[in-house]
Formats: structure tokens, C-alpha cells, sequence
């Protein structure tokens, strides 16, 4: 401890430990590169793997491919048109349903205005009838002569 300064505040003082000292021995073994063969060869198996399937012959006939997409083009094409075949079916049920309740509606009011005609008939036969009396004055007709005259010009 000779050679630190007490008084120089950068250096740091060791503090004496209460705990025995214990000795360790450290046995420094050469590394195996088993792990690292192994990983060698697992890349280069997912490498021909990829190599592969990114290269082998196809087994399908590109027609076919084409044909197939058509169908499934053709498929949802359908759908698509049946889908709004009902959308347009549903709108009409929903008009003529429409068209029913009012045509319905229309009967009705007919039918009540007959039913109020009817009982205004009824009331009125069924009531005693109503005599207004008044003197008239007679007058005695002109003494002229009467001239009749033709609608059509005569030539």
C-alpha cells in the first residue's frame, strides 16, 4: 500500500475483507465444434430443401392451372350475380308487398265509405219526412202574342 497516495482523493483504498480468503481453481478446457457442425449441416439441409422446392418440375399442366382458375372465376362470378339476383328478388317482393298493403288500404276506405253511405240511407228513410209549406202566388200568364222563332237561319 506503499505506493498509493491517502491523500490523492482519485485513487481508491482497498478495504481489508473480514472473510476468508478461498481459493478457486479454474480448469480452462479447448471448445468442441460439435455444436458448430451441427448447425453447419442443418443450414445446409434447409438450403437444398428451399433449392428444391423453388426448382423441382412442376407436375401440373400450366392449361390445366389456367382452366381451373377460369372455373373458380366463373364460380365467384355466379355467386356474385345470384347474390344480387337476390338483392333484386328481395326488392321486389318488398314493392309489391308494398303495392298489396296499399291496394288493401284502398279496399278498406271504399268499404268504409260504403258503410257511411249506407248508414246515411238509413237514417234518412228511417226518419219522418220533412214538408215545408209556403203559399205561392199564382200569376196569370202574358196576353202578348207568343213568336217562335227557328234555331237555324231559314234562306
Amino acid at each position: 500500500m506503499d505506493e498509493f497516495r491517502r491523500d490523492d482523493p482519485n485513487v481508491i483504498i482497498p478495504i481489508a475483507s473480514t472473510l476468508p480468503r478461498v481459493e478457486e481453481t479454474i480448469i480452462v478446457e479447448r471448445e468442441s465444434s460439435t455444436g458448430w457442425w451441427l448447425a453447419a449441416m442443418l443450414g445446409a439441409i434447409v438450403i437444398a430443401v428451399a433449392l428444391w422446392l423453388f426448382t423441382r418440375p412442376s407436375d401440373r399442366d400450366p392449361s390445366a392451372e389456367l382452366r381451373l382458375a377460369q372455373a373458380e372465376a366463373a364460380a365467384a362470378d355466379a355467386q356474385a350475380t345470384a347474390q344480387s339476383a337476390l338483392v333484386r328478388n328481395s326488392e321486389a317482393e318488398a314493392r309489391d308487398s308494398i303495392a298489396l298493403a296499399q291496394a288493401q288500404a284502398m279496399a278498406a276506405r271504399a268499404e268504409a265509405d260504403r258503410a257511411i253511405q249506407q248508414a246515411r240511407v238509413a237514417q234518412a228513410r228511417a226518419a219522418e219526412p220533412v214538408v215545408i209549406e209556403r203559399q205561392t202566388v199564382v200569376r196569370p200568364a202574358s196576353s202578348g202574342d207568343v213568336v217562335i222563332a227557328p234555331t237555324s237561319p231559314q234562306p
